[in-house]
């Protein structure tokens, strides 16, 4: 169900760049300040709310950019997936490190495609 442009832009593109935006803050902070629990914390927050965009509103995309949407919310799936476990057998306080193991990377042409795709 391919939506108008302006639907596109309004429920989808135009939050998913604010989310592609707060997240990079959140991981320059969480790699600037020591990989702590809070700062991974805001970057879940981050995370999860494009991944729900990407699943509510995905389908208004015009489908040559599925495969992006597609690649996005893989990664979010798996990294969220990764980051609860590793929070629930740590248990970690908010100034405690908090590193996992992710060998599924950041699909960063599929985010450009879509910040482009505007």
């Amino acid at each position: 169900m391919q939506g108008s442009k302006d639907e596109l832009r309004m429920k989808l593109l135009d939050p998913l760049r604010r989310h592609f935006t707060a997240a990079d803050a959140a991981y320059r902070d969480y790699l600037a300040n020591g990989r702590t629990f809070r700062s991974a914390s805001r970057l879940r927050e981050c995370n999860s709310a494009a991944r729900q965009l990407l699943a509510d509103f995905g389908a208004l995309l015009p489908p040559q950019y599925h495969a992006d949407a597609a690649a996005l919310k893989d990664h979010y799936d798996v990294w969220i997936k990764l980051w609860d476990e590793h929070a629930s057998a740590t248990r970690p306080l908010p100034e405690d490190p908090f590193v996992f193991e992710n060998s599924v990377t950041f699909p960063k042409d599929a985010q450009e495609r879509l910040v482009a795709s505007a």
